[in-house]
């Protein structure tokens, strides 16, 4: 079959004896295509419109799998691949599938099971750069994160949406990544979330709302573009930077972030209003921050209700050569907005921040 979008062959699941039906399990079906395309040195795995069910299907190196990417805020669109084994720890296993490629599927976890993730890489199983990308999908309903990737190197989610998930829309940990133009909605732990160690990533042009722990939250991070983001209703921080546990901080504070150009509104929704992580940025034993040019709001929910939020702006401490510069807040807060912890080290420059306290919604 070719795909009208590309110009070299793809085999199809259908040509495997998938039904697409959404009453036949097609894991082996669908196993036996991707299988078909390894053993021919590579290629593509084509999905036909429909409603697959599957247990976990392992991807190989240079095998990628398509769709047409059809779906909506609320819908999975055309193609839908469809996890129905409450016993599976992911629906897409990727590790040591090096420069494989999922594109155009709307994949569903259906709230089985418990903890089980949407996309899954071991990455101590590789020996090279994972080289992955993961683009065009529309991940939710898995009551683990959607996107789990453990010690990646090198991986690209771009134009997807990441929505209605129990843990971490990206959860992931070590090296080497581009996160652009995605969604990460109403997920019950982070939008993106860095575990330590991790680093070299650039996170840019994502709308990041409605997650309950917080928007971006890194460990023990370094060598980060966090730049030109909505992030909108954070459960907790909009931005949280840390230099993880004392084991971690041992070897020195995490460093070297640009934070610009992002607008953050309404954090710290489920977060009490005493608590300092009820704030738009917190920033905890980390260096060489640049943080500069963002614009920070309070606010209530949509429907006009819950807590205003959030309590205070910038929380700060222990902090080594950086600079927190030009940030606006006009009615950015409901108390106060530079919350200074302490401990620096080397030069640490604050100023020319504007903004007001603000006691209600300002839209």
């Amino acid at each position: 079959m070719i795909h009208p979008n590309q110009s070299q062959p793809m085999l199809s699941v259908r040509d495997f004896g998938a039904r697409g039906d959404g009453q036949t399990d097609d894991t082996a079906a669908i196993q036996a295509a991707i299988d078909a395309a390894r053993d021919a040195g590579g290629g593509g795995v084509w999905f036909p419109a429909g409603r697959y069910l599957s247990s976990t299907l392992k991807l190989h190196a240079y095998v990628g799998l398509f769709a047409a990417p059809t779906w909506s805020y609320h819908h999975h669109g055309g193609t839908q691949l469809v996890l129905a084994d409450p016993q599976a720890k992911c629906l897409l296993d990727l590790s040591a599938a090096y420069g494989s490629r999922v594109s155009g599927l709307g994949i569903s976890g259906e709230k089985l099971g418990q903890g089980i993730h949407g996309i899954y890489l071991d990455g101590t199983l590789h020996n090279q750069e994972d080289t992955i990308f993961i683009e065009d999908c529309r991940i939710s309903l898995f009551t683990g994160d959607a996107i789990r990737l453990d010690s990646i190197f090198g991986f690209t989610l771009r134009d997807c949406m990441i929505i209605f998930n129990d843990g971490d829309g990206l959860s992931f940990s070590h090296y080497d990544g581009w996160v652009h133009d995605c969604i990460f909605n109403n997920n019950g732990g982070y939008g993106i979330h860095g575990r330590p160690w991790n680093g070299s990533v650039t996170v840019i042009g994502n709308r990041i709302e409605w997650n309950d722990k917080g928007g971006i939250c890194l460990g023990h991070g370094g060598t980060f573009n966090i730049n030109n983001n909505y992030i909108d209703r954070s459960g907790g921080p909009g931005i949280y930077l840390h230099s993880g546990e004392a084991v971690d901080r041992a070897s020195g504070p995490a460093s070297g972030f640009t934070i610009m150009g992002n607008v953050i509104y309404r954090s710290g929704a489920k977060t009490p209003a005493e608590a300092q992580e009820n704030c738009h940025i917190l920033l905890d034993f980390v260096a060489g921050v640049t943080l500069t040019g963002n614009v920070m709001k309070v606010g209530v929910n949509d429907s006009g209700e819950g807590l205003l939020s959030p309590t205070y702006g910038i929380v700060y401490g222990q902090l080594a050569d950086s600079v927190i510069k030009d940030n606006t807040w006009y009615y950015g807060v409901t108390r106060e907005f530079l919350v200074d912890r302490g401990g620096h080290d080397g030069e640490v420059i604050v100023k020319d921040n504007p903004g007001r306290v603000g006691d209600k919604p300002v839209y």
